[in-house]
């Protein structure tokens, strides 16, 4: 787990691009509203459990005309998990420093996606006016798409790994906002 603001900066690899970018940009005192990231070991054993499934076995099976039922059937599963005593704690203490009634955007952050060679542009969800009593299902939908149809095409056309998803996710305050904007750069 790595919080922002936090002295800690992490490998894209362990937190995805996005994840990084959001740590780097803390650090150097850019406004970003504060959060954490749970890292793609945070979500190990998550991994260790589909692939123990039959609906891993069928999802590494498919092909052609079943795939988007397999991929399907695998995020049914996936969002159908729960945290065990050890991922509880590091999210309780994650949110220690957090209001009761505070609202989090939950995101995607995979080390794979915003890459030189591929974006992943839109492929991967992010849950939005998330409250602490839906935090663990949106945990949960986040996870579950990179195990989305469109990911796992995306993937195999451009060279990824399919049997191997790689995702960590990003909690962060949200702010209420009357507009807002993204901004793209390749050095900020």
């Amino acid at each position: 787990m790595y919080p922002f603001p936090g002295p800690e900066i992490a490998p894209v690899a362990e937190v995805g691009g996005k994840g990084a970018s959001l740590l780097i940009g803390r650090k150097e005192s850019l406004p970003v509203p504060p959060g954490f990231i749970l890292s793609m070991h945070f979500f190990a054993p998550w991994l260790r459990q589909l692939k123990a499934t039959s609906a891993w076995s069928d999802f590494l099976r498919s092909s052609g005309n079943d795939e988007m039922k397999v991929c399907d059937a695998l995020k049914q599963a996936s969002e159908e998990l729960f945290l065990d005593d050890a991922q509880e704690q590091a999210l309780s203490h994650a949110l220690e420093p957090f209001g009761k009634d505070t609202l989090f955007a939950v995101r995607s952050s995979s080390p794979e996606e915003d890459l030189e060679s591929s974006s992943f542009a839109g492929g991967y969800e992010t849950v939005l006016g998330v409250t602490r009593s839906t935090l663990r299902q949106a945990l949960a939908k986040a996870f579950a798409s990179c195990l989305d149809y469109r990911v796992v095409v995306y993937k195999r056309e451009n060279g990824f790994a399919v049997n191997d998803p790689k995702i960590a996710v990003i909690v962060q305050e949200q702010i209420a906002s009357e507009i807002a904007g993204v901004g793209f750069s390749l050095n900020p």
